[in-house]
Parts: structure tokens; C-alpha cells; sequence
């Protein structure tokens, strides 16, 4: 039995909802006043509130959504303020995670991860992934949302319509129009739902039951009217599981005890109010759960690339980093050919094998009665040989499993040495110290609109050969490839104690290497040059997604602000910050920049741009 805690809503709805008010118009007023919240910790009520990483009670959630509708006077807004948080991007720091998505489909895919870490009073679960529906040309996929068992789905109506509307606007991030939810299934009981719920109170229904139907007062002035009936549900395969996903019969099975009886209502009369829909005819009520089924117009690989060279593209946004890069795809199909390649090598090993068995078999039949032992003798040695060539397979399989997925983040020497000591990246999440690096070309997305793509290509694989080479030099954890865009930590999987230094020491040996192709790409016509930020500190690293396509990372604010000083560096600039500049000051030389304010972080954060780092010189004289 899955239970709430009390603090169970994220702090993160609450960034989607201020969103949504200032970009109609409205400011915050009055929504957090008088609302519990630890105030030894924050200064104010909003801060707290505002403060993604903390989490509140539903009663605080509630109220500010409330109050809010109350001051738009709008009957859609909570509908449309979920509507609004994928056009504003208002998800907080679950923005980045955008990046590694590269099709709508992606986003549906993860609502169960996104959706434990903004509540915890339901749980979303994929029925049907997203699939193109060959009747409306569309991608379909079935949700069902289930309420934990102490949550009473009545009084979180209000959740209801600003989840459908997060659903409607996951394509939008990559400019597709809002995805359509029908809802065919509501585990609300319609009698308290619209006798005590307040968006339906000024209308006094005043629903009751009357034998197998349900009864309320027109609003439109028709009297006390019927406008449900009691109906038995019929489970459905789907995925080879039994699921409800609106079918029913009117037939209630007179035993009690019916094997998957389930009753519930079905709406028989649109019940309206004025202009405004209170309830639709064809809807089921009192169903054990929620289901959704989602429809969006597909995402072709032609509005991939389309995206990938618009002139719109701006470093650091979430949704000009969708798409995987070049490189990764190229080194995961090369995986998966070669296993494919050792699978077909072993299997005409086995077929070979096979056909020299049935051959001598053959042989040894027409032989006189005294061989019958040896032909057993020799029938026994080649099932174990095949046996033991299975086992060899796998153990190679397993090994180069293990050796791609490290290789994806690790220069080839670490890799070889985790390897040699039977290591894996750990799985589990952690908190480290370690240092980070962003780095990006600027002038970047004037290029991609004014070259031919086969000329960006070449430009961007000479450039990201060289970048890459000096990472696995340094011993980096390359993280990501966006773009034009290079995200390596230090300290992670292989723990090191000079961190900080092997950053900086990198990017100073990057900013050399760029500076000798700036002549080849002048001869091209391109004046281009790389900002780089830094910074240390502890973060949470670990795998991210599910298991068909996990993602190794590194987030927290500390990663934030690293990637605040690579948007803030000029070209040629390597930036850093107070926290790393402590740690290798012995050995740079740098010129003080100032302070700057990173969101999220309370005190402002001295940097400092990197001009030499003496040891490196030395070392290239000797």
C-alpha cells in the first residue's frame, strides 16, 4: 500500500504557477501570506515557497492555487496555467533535463520519474507508450493515475486539470501544437465532488442518489434532473495486463461477489451552466483510477534537424538541447553492431558446428555395431563445446556492455583500468565534491545559419576531436556533447583530490588548442572563439531514467553556477569561480572580475578569468 507524506507537494508547482500570473499580467499579491513554512530557515514566506528543492503540506499547495484562481477569475486557469509550463519553461532546474529528450515521446515516457518529483500523492503509470495511432495519424499513449491510499481523490480537483494540462504542453517544447487529453475514466464520487467541491458550490447541484441513477438541480433552470447511471466496468487487455479503460455494460451482475466487479457512473446528460461546461456527457465516474489517453501530432527526424540549425537556437536553453549529438549516436550504434556482428560470428560458429555433427553422425551410423560407443563419446564432446561457446558469448557480451557504457563518459586508459578491477559506474546517486566545466563556440549559431551543413559537420567533428582528446588527457568525465557545447566533471567515477586543478589545467589547454584552429577556421571564413566557466563544490551525481535509456550526470546548484560563468565568458575567457580559485591559486594567474548573482544561490559569487597557468609552460619547454 503506497502512502503520502506529509510535506508532499514540490515547491516546483509553485514556479509553473508565478509563471503563469506574470505572463498574464497579474503579479503574486497576497498568496503566500499567513502559510506555515520554516521560518528559521527563510527570510520569507516566498522564498520558501519559491525554493524548488523544498517540499509543503497539500493544505499550503491548496490554498495558493486558490487564490490565485480566485484573483484570474478565469474557470480554465488552473487548466491553463499547467498549459503554460512548457511555452515558459517554467520546470525550474527540470529544464536541463530537457536536453537529453529528443522527441516528444521522451517526455511521455519519464512522467512517472517527473511526476515523484513534483507530488506525492499519485503515481503515473504508462499503460500504452507513445505509439503512431493509424486512425488519426497521430502519436497515442494511454496514462493511468492512480491516488495513494490515503488521499482522497476529491479533494484534489484541483490537481486534475493543471496535470492535464502539464500533459498538453510537453510538445510544445518542440514547437508542436498542445497534445489532446480525453479522460474517460475519474475515480471522484460525484455526490461529494459536486456538492462540496468549490468550484462547483455557487451552482448548488445538490446531487443525490436515487436507486441506480443520480439526480441533480439544473442549473439552467429544467429542474431536478438525471444525468448519471450506475454502470459495471469491463476490463481490457492492453500490454498483456487487465486494465479499465472506459468500457462498461449496464448490466450489474446480481452477485455481489462477481469475479472484477466494478461499479461506477457514467455521465448520460451534458450538465451546463450558462457558457461553461460543468459536466460532460460519456465521462465515468468512480472509477479506481484515472485514465488519460494523450494525442500529438508526430515529430518527424526532418523537425529534428530543422531544430537542431534554426538561428533561434541560444546557448544554455533547454530546448536547443534535445537532440543527442553526433557523437553518441555514432558510438551507440557501433556498439550495438559490433554485438550484433558477435552474435552472427558465434551463431555460424554454432551452425558449422551443428553441420559436421549431423555429418559425422551420419557417418558413424553406416558403421558396424562396435562404434556406437564412440559416436555417443563424440556427440557428448560437441553439446559441451556448444554449451561452453554460449557461456563465452555472454561473458564477451556482458564485458563489452559494460565497456561502452563507461567509455561514453571515460578517456580510454580509465576506462581499462575501472575494468580491469571489475568496476561499472555506480548506479545509485550520491553527494561529492567535484569540479565541473562548461564550455561553449561563440558565434556558434550565426555559423550554423550561414554554412551548409556537411561544412558545420566537419567544422564541429575536427573541433570536438581536438576538445575531446584534451578531456581524456586530463582524465575528465566527458558528460555531454550540446551542440557546440562540452559539459566534463572531475572527481567522479575515479575520486581524485586535485579536482579543481585537472579542470582548469584543461580548459587552459583548451583555450591554446582553440586558438591554433581559430587560423584554419579564418581561412574558412568564420571568426568563432570558446568560453569556458568552472566551478566546485558538492553535487549530486549518479544515473538518471530508466533502464532502456539511462543518462550518467551531475546536478545541483553548484552545476548551475559553473554553467552561469560559461554563458557570462567572453571568447578565450576561462572563468571561475571563488570556491574553485581557492583551491589552485598557487598555481594560475588571474585577473579579478567582480561579483555576480546566480539564481537559486543566495549570495553573490566572486569569479575570476584565468590569464596563465604557469606550470604548463614549463612543462612544454621541458
Amino acid at each position: 500500500m503506497t502512502m503520502s507524506r506529509l510535506d508532499c507537494i514540490s515547491n516546483r508547482n509553485f514556479k509553473i504557477l508565478t509563471a503563469y500570473l506574470q505572463s498574464i499580467g497579474l503579479d503574486e499579491g497576497r498568496l503566500f501570506d499567513g502559510l506555515s513554512y520554516p521560518e528559521g530557515q527563510y527570510e520569507s514566506a516566498r522564498d520558501f515557497f519559491l525554493d524548488e528543492d523544498e517540499w509543503t503540506t497539500y493544505e499550503n499547495f491548496e490554498t495558493i492555487f486558490r487564490r490565485a484562481r480566485k484573483r484570474s477569475g478565469d474557470p480554465a486557469f488552473y487548466f491553463r496555467c499547467g498549459a503554460s509550463s512548457g511555452p515558459l519553461r517554467s520546470w525550474g532546474r527540470f529544464n536541463t533535463f530537457v536536453r537529453i529528450f529528443a522527441t516528444p515521446n521522451d517526455g511521455f515516457r519519464r512522467l512517472p520519474f517527473f511526476n515523484r518529483h513534483f507530488n506525492d500523492t499519485k503515481e503515473i503509470e504508462i499503460i500504452q507508450p507513445p505509439a503512431p495511432d493509424p486512425r488519426s495519424r497521430k502519436i497515442r499513449t494511454l496514462l493511468k493515475v492512480r491516488f495513494h491510499e490515503d488521499v482522497d481523490p476529491n479533494r484534489d480537483y484541483i490537481g486534475d486539470p493543471l496535470l492535464r494540462g502539464i500533459l498538453s504542453s510537453i510538445p510544445a517544447i518542440w514547437g508542436k501544437p498542445p497534445a489532446l487529453i480525453r479522460q474517460p475514466l475519474n475515480p471522484y464520487d460525484p455526490v461529494v465532488l459536486f456538492n462540496e467541491e468549490p468550484e462547483f458550490k455557487p451552482f448548488a447541484l445538490r446531487v443525490r442518489r436515487e436507486g441506480d441513477a443520480l439526480t441533480l438541480e439544473d442549473p439552467d433552470g429544467a429542474g431536478r434532473v438525471p444525468f448519471a447511471h450506475k454502470v459495471c466496468l469491463v476490463p481490457e487487455i492492453v500490454q498483456d495486463r487487465m486494465v479499465f479503460l472506459g468500457r462498461y455494460t449496464r448490466e450489474i451482475p446480481s452477485s455481489l461477489d462477481a469475479p472484477g466487479r466494478v461499479e461506477a457512473f457514467l455521465i448520460t446528460r451534458t450538465v451546463c451552466s450558462g457558457d461553461r461546461i460543468l459536466v460532460k456527457s460519456g465521462e465515468i465516474f468512480q472509477a479506481p483510477y484515472f485514465v488519460l489517453e494523450v494525442t500529438y501530432e508526430p515529430f518527424s527526424l526532418l523537425n529534428r534537424f530543422t531544430q537542431f540549425l534554426s538561428p533561434k537556437r541560444q546557448r544554455g536553453d533547454p530546448d536547443v538541447e534535445l537532440s543527442e549529438t553526433v557523437d553518441q549516436l555514432r558510438h551507440s550504434i557501433a556498439a550495438k553492431n559490433d554485438a550484433f556482428r558477435a552474435l552472427e560470428k558465434t551463431n555460424a560458429e554454432l551452425r558449422e558446428a551443428k553441420l559436421r555433427l549431423d555429418e559425422y553422425a551420419q557417418a558413424l551410423e553406416r558403421k558396424v555395431e562396435e562404434r556406437t560407443s564412440e559416436l555417443q563419446k563424440a556427440r557428448e564432446e560437441l553439446l559441451n563445446l556448444n554449451r561452453n561457446l554460449e557461456a563465452r558469448v555472454r561473458d564477451q557480451l556482458a564485458q563489452l556492455q559494460r565497456y561502452n557504457a563507461l567509455r561514453r563518459y571515460l578517456s580510454p586508459n580509465l576506462a581499462e583500468q575501472i575494468l580491469a578491477h571489475g568496476g561499472t559506474l555506480d548506479p545509485k546517486s550520491r553527494r561529492r565534491m567535484m569540479t565541473v566545466v562548461f564550455s561553449d563556440i561563440r558565434g556558434f549559431s550565426d555559423l550554423a545559419d550561414s554554412v551548409e551543413p556537411e561544412e558545420l559537420f566537419h567544422l564541429m567533428d575536427r573541433y570536438l576531436g581536438e576538445m575531446i582528446r584534451i578531456v581524456h588527457r586530463c582524465e575528465g568525465t566527458l558528460n555531454k556533447i550540446i551542440g557546440d557545447g562540452l559539459l566534463v566533471f572531475f572527481g567522479d567515477p575515479v575520486p581524485v583530490e586535485d579536482h579543481a586543478r585537472r579542470a582548469v589545467s584543461m580548459a587552459v589547454q583548451m583555450q591554446r588548442r582553440v586558438e591554433a584552429l581559430r587560423a584554419e577556421w579564418r581561412s574558412l571564413g568564420h571568426e568563432l572563439a570558446v568560453g569556458i566557466g568552472i566551478n566546485t563544490g558538492y553535487m549530486t551525481v549518479g544515473s538518471i531514467g530508466p533502464d532502456t535509456h539511462k543518462d550518467y550526470t551531475v546536478i545541483g546548484n553548484q552545476v548551475n553556477i559553473a554553467s552561469r560563468l560559461e554563458s557570462l565568458a567572453q571568447g578565450g575567457q576561462i572563468l571561475i569561480s571563488e570556491r574553485t580559485y581557492a583551491l589552485v591559486r598557487e598555481e594560475v594567474r588571474v585577473e579579478q572580475m567582480g561579483e555576480v548573482r546566480v539564481k537559486g544561490i543566495h549570495s553573490p559569487v566572486m569569479i575570476y578569468n584565468v590569464v596563465d597557468m604557469p606550470a604548463l609552460n614549463e612543462k612544454a619547454g621541458a
